[in-house]
């Protein structure tokens, strides 16, 4: 009521109207706009914005609790939003209406099959009140994943990725003198959450401007006596260094780019598979910068005239990271990109990974033979490895010896042999893969078959009961045969061997906390038509059932892109007798690729097709990643 006294004051005050007047105008707009949004229209207000009700549909999410994965049902809500228009003397476009939930309202889940009273609370996507946020000190909520969204008079809601933690609930009490009420999140949603305690930019100010900040620690630690000597001088860039990696990490980045130009540092991630600039350092710290990092992965400080690869692990909240890292000489002095490797993710299943169909089915099978070969292609970055894993994933048990050889172990999993090649004293995949055969393996996996040395001995495993996967650098699934007979492998061995070949590329995938329906143009459905009729049945059916088309709109949750995260688009080639039998006569790609369309055959580009009709990511998206 307070609120609405001083409005109606400074409505009477700016236009001269009485109190009484203001007072009936004001009314009659609110109960204009309530019966609008009440009816379900989007009720615009010149110049103040626009008003609506959005429904938030059901959703399922997961999270930890007491060590096990737990279900949550997050039911369908319904919230208003306001989009307002910029002020007058701004030279700025009206926003358009977002079609995701309000910034400031919290979804409630409720946990399936426990008999806990613990909420999950929806923190992606929401801006939490700075007062509220400042109640706990940022390192407390990173120390604890635990971040605060809501004071009501004593009681602070509290979101925890494990709300069971007795010794952060605790400490969390101590510090705010509050009584705190715990609610269970996800990893994902409460990186969301702790990024919003500072922007990048302004901790690197803050950082090159103080000497309190915490510097991260390798798990393999470098020689103490060398970082002490060090340590003074690269100050800040320890800090710039380890902010960088933790904040490429939490945006789930895959690669980070230092790149030094005439005149600052460039700094770029690559996130979703496109490279995104973060942010420019002065170029005064560019040789300090370079040398912390080659610290931290045991490189010759020295060296600047010769490329060197080295390796950083380190643990980071509460998970093992790994950062893959490369230095190149250029003419304005080295260039660093460092490739995380967040061994959190774990393995995905074959579902997770965007197969689906026909596709689906061939790999379920060849998964299921007891010897043969499948081998993965793509070029470097299209989740080749990604897949092995799964590949691996969906056939280890107890009564399997699953051996691998990888350049370089980029996840760990439990219940697998992993070994790592290292060329520089000759233990090349060649050479691995001889021992490998002589230690029982059931199931042998090569990280990537690049001469024909290897590919003999790989093949002659798959032709002596063993369960061979492995990955080659090919455009397509057709292509993989006439790769292998250009290596020099006779056509026989390729057709008694090899059981499956897939190809793949990563789509980025609609953000789908802001994605809406849209119209394509004449000429992009002209393009589609030519596709679609290339599609084998059922799809061909299904596919124009669902001729529904979507992008993201841009939103904080996908940092204004309108994607968020990758999925796969794959062709998966069954080698079947009609293949078996051109790979005997030496036929070309083109040749193996007519007769697997006869086989009903879906191409990468016709599989990306049926994910833009499922709206999972869209027709620009597809045409990027499949154009020759």
């Amino acid at each position: 009521m307070a609120v609405t006294i001083d409005v109606i004051k400074q409505i009477s005050k700016k236009t001269g109207v009485p109190t009484y007047k203001s007072r009936a105008y004001l009314k009659a707009l609110t109960d204009s706009i309530t019966s609008g949004i009440r009816d379900g229209k989007v009720v615009d207000i010149q110049p103040l914005g626009k008003f609506q009700l959005i429904q938030l549909p059901e959703r399922e999410v997961t999270a930890k609790l007491g060590g096990k994965q737990q279900d949550i049902d997050l039911e369908p809500t319904v919230v208003p939003n306001f989009q307002p228009y910029p002020a007058p003397n701004q030279a700025v476009k009206p926003a358009p209406v977002k079609t995701d939930n309000s910034s400031s309202i919290f979804r409630v889940g409720t946990l399936r099959n426990t008999e806990s009273n613990v909420q999950f609370i929806e923190l992606n996507g929401k801006t939490i009140p700075k007062p509220i946020l400042s109640l706990i000190p940022e390192p407390i909520a990173r120390k604890y994943k635990s971040v605060p969204f809501l004071l009501e008079d004593k009681t602070l809601s509290v979101a925890m990725t494990d709300p069971e933690n007795e010794e952060a609930f605790n400490a969390i009490r101590k510090i705010t003198g509050k009584i705190v009420k715990p609610f269970i999140t996800t990893d994902e949603d409460m990186s969301y959450a702790l990024d919003q305690y500072s922007a990048l930019q302004s901790e690197m100010k803050e950082m090159l401007a103080s000497d309190d900040t915490e510097e991260i620690t390798p798990v393999e630690e470098k020689d103490q006596q060398t970082r002490d000597e060090d340590a003074d001088e690269a100050s800040p860039a320890a800090k710039v260094i380890s902010t960088l990696l933790k904040r490429a990490v939490r945006e789930k980045a895959s690669d980070i780019h230092i790149e030094p130009s005439e005149e600052a540092v460039l700094v770029r991630f690559r996130v979703d598979g496109v490279l995104r600039k973060v942010l420019t350092l002065p170029k005064e710290i560019q040789s300090s910068l370079i040398s912390r990092i080659k610290i931290l992965s045991n490189l010759k400080i020295d060296e600047t005239r010769l490329p060197q690869d080295g390796r950083i692990q380190v643990l980071m909240d509460g998970n093992n990271v790994d950062f893959r890292i490369s230095t190149i000489p250029t003419v304005t002095g080295e260039k660093v990109v460092a490739r995380v490797l967040d061994h959190s993710k774990g393995t995905l299943t074959f579902e997770q990974l965007g197969l689906r169909g026909r596709a689906l089915q061939i790999l379920e099978d060849n998964t299921k033979k007891a010897h043969g070969m499948t081998l993965v292609t793509g070029p470097t970055g299209s989740g080749k490895s990604t897949t092995l894993y799964a590949i691996i994933s969906k056939i280890k048990g107890d009564g399997i010896n699953i051996i691998t050889m990888e350049d370089p172990v980029e996840y760990r999993m439990t219940g697998v042999n992993q070994s790592q090649v290292n060329s520089k004293i000759g233990y090349t995949f060649a050479n691995g893969l001889r021992s490998i055969l002589r230690q029982d393996p059931d199931v042998i996996m090569v990280g990537e078959i690049r001469d024909k040395e290897t590919a003999d001995i790989a093949i002659n495993a798959a032709l002596t009961g063993h369960i061979v996967v492995s990955s080659l650098h090919t455009n397509d699934a057709a292509g993989a045969i006439p790769r292998l007979l250009d290596m020099g492998i006779e056509p026989f061995l390729i057709t008694s061997s090899t059981n499956a070949v897939i190809a793949q590329r990563l789509c980025r995938q609609i953000c789908d906390k802001c994605r809406k329906e849209i119209t394509l143009k004449d000429e992009e459905t002209a393009l589609l038509a030519k596709d679609l009729d290339a599609l084998p049945e059922p799809e061909k059916t299904q596919a124009k059932q669902n001729f529904k088309f979507y992008q993201g709109e841009g939103c904080s949750a996908c940092g204004n892109t309108g994607y968020k995260g990758r999925i796969g688009i794959f062709e998966i080639l069954g080698v079947t007798e009609p293949i078996k039998q051109l790979a005997l006569k030496r036929a070309t790609s083109s040749d193996i690729f007519a007769e697997a369309q006869k086989e009903g055959f879906i191409t990468m580009r016709q599989d990306g097709l049926l994910k833009v009709f499922d709206g999972l990511t869209t027709l620009e998206e597809v045409w990027r990643v499949t154009k020759d």
